[in-house]
């Protein structure tokens, strides 16, 4: 265990026992409960009338997180009681009011379910695909697509059809021969075995502050080459020739290859035919469901899917559609590339539902108010909703809770006297996994504090340590925040900002043309994230203490420093 120091009074006390005839005048320093076992030091940038410094403040985020954290607390009670939140379904309007009820309890104001509507709900039922020729009876792993319809017919037998061709003419010769077919559009995709760690999201090397900052240096003064005795200047020693030692190389390149039977491409791969086309000639033709491999190996399922084919309440045009586990997918795929007369057939069943709209779901959002320009905010935030398969820990539990943490962090230091100068609003979005629609309708709603807001923080990417923030082109901004955050180097994983882009979550709604705020996605450790995300294996074991934790420091002490800036982020690009 670590040694603790004794508090100062006590220390106080013993050094006036000891050394009676000395007066010690005790100086009543204002600093959080956080250090009252280890002083913080006496800086040198200390602003007495205004209490800590910012390093001091700094370091009173990173232990209040060390020593009173609920991250796990919360991530485990949002995962196992709570457990999925698919946009529009009662789990996710449970964690929107539970979240709610976490922001008051932590002491935030104006916390409040700012709603929105979407056009039409879904609900997974079952799905069921067993392989019967040739007959082995194997069941196969698969689940739905999201918004899309079970098969109306119940449980049907079809046989595995790849359909090739380049563009809607080529689906003539399938005319009549489709009913009840099992459609394949395109080949399996090579993953990689989970053993290639590039897989499993390995931390890039980030760019280099030189990178973007090249020192100027002065062109280097070149002499001229001495000839030696009887060689002129100049001139230069014969390159053996490289290609001397390939005539191997070339011999092979020369051997005449095997003639293979050229097939054309799954229809899928053509541009010459839009999904919505292919799905009406499909459901002419009596097919029975469309068939894709997911993106993960070992059985891992991936989800994914939205509204925007049925968000006009028009569900009779769409395919059933279905996605494989890899390996299960890549077998149906050869099965049903042998020459005939081989057939091969599969027993499927789909049972989805569709909840007609339009539906009210919610963002939650609370803050703490701006102690000098609570007008202008500083934005965190995470997506609260999940994919179904599994309870959605590590996309976007984490994320979330890591922001209910900081909210917690920044309110407790607020209470004790150091709020902070702009108002920091805290905003768990959902609608995030099926085209980021919470963010965007927060951003329509609060459009006219889009020029007021300083920056929107974003954590989405699992349970990895926070490395650094992508700070998408802005130069100007980097010059501001990458000096700011120089207290994050202490923190185990951090590494700095960088210029470099950052996509795929609600920051993007901030950060685009039309609002131009400057919107940051943290860069983090992969740590298993590609194989947790979006599958039936994202359960609250994934999650790892350390580096949530440590996210919710990086998380906190950055929104803080943004905050109390003496002017807005630079918005240049």
């Amino acid at each position: 265990m670590p040694i603790v120091s004794a508090p100062r009074r006590v220390r106080a006390r013993v050094a006036v026992l000891l050394v009676p005839t000395l007066c010690i005048t005790l100086i009543s320093l204002p600093i959080s409960h956080a250090f009252e076992t280890a002083p913080a030091p006496r800086l040198a940038n200390r602003d007495e009338k205004k209490g800590l410094s910012p390093v001091e403040l700094d370091k009173a985020a990173i232990a209040e997180v060390k020593n009173n954290s609920e991250l796990m607390k919360n991530l485990e009670y949002l995962s196992d009681t709570i457990g999925p939140r698919l946009t529009g379904s009662r789990g996710a309007e449970k964690a929107n009011k539970w979240a709610a009820d976490k922001m008051r309890e932590y002491g935030l104001e104006n916390v409040k379910l700012e709603s929105w509507e979407m056009p039409i709900g879904w609900e997974r039922g079952t799905a069921t695909m067993t392989v019967v020729e040739p007959d082995t009876n194997r069941q196969l792993n698969l689940c739905s697509v999201g918004w899309t319809p079970g098969i109306k017919a119940g449980k049907v037998t079809g046989e595995v059809v790849v359909l090739r061709g380049r563009g809607k003419a080529d689906l003539e010769k399938y005319k009549g021969k489709l009913k009840n077919a099992i459609i394949i559009t395109s080949a399996p995709s090579n993953i990689k075995p989970i053993t290639d760690l590039n897989y499993l999201g390995p931390t890039p090397p980030l760019p280099k502050k030189e990178d973007f900052f090249p020192k100027k240096e002065e062109p280097k003064k070149t002499e001229p080459k001495k000839a030696k005795d009887g060689e002129c200047a100049g001139s230069e020693e014969p390159k053996e020739d490289a290609s001397a030692d390939d005539d191997d190389d070339d011999k092979k390149k020369d051997e005449p290859k095997k003639a293979e039977p050229k097939l054309d491409p799954p229809i899928g791969g053509s541009f010459f035919i839009s999904s919505r086309e292919l799905d009406e000639f499909l459901i002419k033709e009596g097919a029975a469901c469309k068939i894709t491999a997911s993106s993960k190996p070992h059985g891992l399922l991936m989800a994914y899917g939205g509204w925007r084919a049925v968000e006009n309440g028009e569900t009779e045009n769409i395919m059933p559609s279905l996605v494989l586990a890899h390996d299960h997918f890549s077998m149906l795929w050869r099965l049903a590339n042998r020459p005939a007369p081989a057939v091969t057939k599969v027993e499927v069943e789909v049972k989805n539902t569709f909840i007609p709209g339009p539906i009210t779901v919610f963002n939650t959002v609370g803050e703490v108010k701006g102690s000098e320009k609570p007008d202008e905010f500083v934005v965190v935030g995470a997506h609260l909703d999940s994919w179904d398969l599994a309870s959605g820990t590590t996309d976007n539990g984490t994320g979330s809770c890591v922001v209910l943490e900081a909210a917690r962090v920044v309110s407790a230091l607020a209470k004790r006297g150091y709020p902070p100068k702009r108002t920091i609003r805290f905003c768990l979005f959902t609608g995030e996994e099926q085209g980021l629609y919470g963010s965007k309708e927060y951003v329509k709603r609060h459009k006219d504090e889009m020029p007021r807001i300083s920056a929107a923080l974003v954590h989405d990417t699992g349970t990895g340590k926070m490395l650094g923030w992508g700070l998408a082109g802005r130069k100007e901004a980097y010059k501001v925040l990458e000096p700011e955050l120089s207290t994050l180097f202490e923190l185990d994983g951090w590494r700095g900002c960088d210029l470099g882009y950052q996509g795929g979550s609600d920051h993007q709604s901030f950060d685009n043309r039309t609002t131009n705020v400057p919107g940051f996605c943290g860069r983090q450790e992969g740590d298993e994230y590609r194989l947790t995300h979006h599958t039936q294996t994202d359960l609250f074991d994934k999650a790892k203490p350390d580096n949530l934790n440590q996210g919710a420091q990086v998380m906190s002490v950055t929104c803080l420093r943004i905050a109390n800036l003496p002017d807005l982020l630079p918005r240049e690009r």
